[in-house]
């Protein structure tokens, strides 16, 4: 088991060159829908395979590089990976919801008067109680396991090319059994990150919504309105203020990317340790399996 995988992570990305660029143009790539979504996991996750093989290179140079023939049916695929678990957990967050809540209504319905419900306003709301609390926990859990299916599954669709890869629950399973101390440890630095990554566009937004009402008050202060010919000033600080979202959006972007290397990157690194260049078919044992089996 390899240790410091997001520090590793972080140094692969850092001491690529340009690194600052290339992120940036991903983080602009964001803007257009669809398209530039599939480049930038076809981006990612095709280095995080040459990771997973082994192979130590810096950010390639060129976004749109497709020298392996996969960028666009990867990201692809990366996409309907993540959509089908957005749809699952969406699921299982609504069956909670549905169970925690009908456990009420529905025992209210049966009763039919007010003075029944009322008498079994207080077990039914502890049960009602004790159920969201359950549901809760079990879709917090699940969301989480199903974050590490969906990183490792996209990664073995990666390195196979094929979309079925990618939703082999069995193969992928036993990959985070084998060392689940590992990818758990990713999945919290990726927590550590969000949250720091989170508070910092949060101050920055912060920031630039206080300048801009400082702004607005000292042009209200100085009887700054349309209606004396100050028409052209209120113009300018609107396009101002236009371009300073456009500036924040773009560190959103920026810093989101920067996110998704990190994470991807650091699940290459722990594949890296189950011998990808012994892999067979997907449907095969892996190297580990089968050594396990002989012993």
């Amino acid at each position: 088991m390899k240790q410091g995988y997001f520090k590793t992570a972080w140094s692969d990305i850092t001491q690529s060159p340009h690194w600052v660029t290339r992120i940036l143009l991903l983080a602009l790539l964001c803007f257009i829908p669809v398209f530039g979504w599939i480049v930038i996991a076809g981006y990612l996750w095709g280095w995080a395979r040459d990771m997973a093989w082994g192979v130590h290179a810096p950010l390639p140079e060129r976004i749109f590089e497709n020298s392996d023939g996969l960028l666009y049916s990867r990201g692809f695929f990366a996409a309907v990976i993540a959509i089908v678990c957005t749809v699952v957990m969406n699921l299982l967050q609504s069956a909670g919801g549905l169970i925690s809540s009908g456990s009420f209504a529905g025992s209210a319905f049966v009763w039919g008067d007010v003075h029944s419900i009322y008498q079994t306003v207080a077990p039914l709301g502890a049960v009602s109680g004790l159920l969201s609390l359950f549901s809760f926990a079990v879709t917090f859990a699940v969301s989480f396991i199903l974050t590490l299916f969906k990183w490792v599954g996209t990664m073995r669709m990666s390195i196979y090319g094929r979309l079925s890869a990618g939703f082999q629950v069995p193969r992928i399973w036993a990959m985070l059994r084998h060392d689940w101390r590992g990818i758990l440890r990713i999945l919290g630095m990726f927590i550590i990150v969000s949250f720091v990554l989170g508070l910092i566009l949060a101050l920055v937004i912060s920031a630039v919504v206080f300048v801009c009402i400082l702004c607005a008050s000292l042009f209200a202060g100085m009887g700054v309105y349309p209606h004396d010919g100050s028409f052209a000033i209120i113009v300018v600080a609107a396009m101002v203020l236009v371009l300073v979202a456009l500036v924040v959006a773009l560190l959103a972007a920026f810093l989101g990317v920067l996110g998704c290397a990190l994470v991807v990157r650091a699940v290459g690194h722990w594949t890296c340790q189950f011998d990808v260049a012994r892999w067979r078919g997907q449907d095969d044992p892996m190297p580990f399996e089968v050594e396990s089996a002989k012993a």
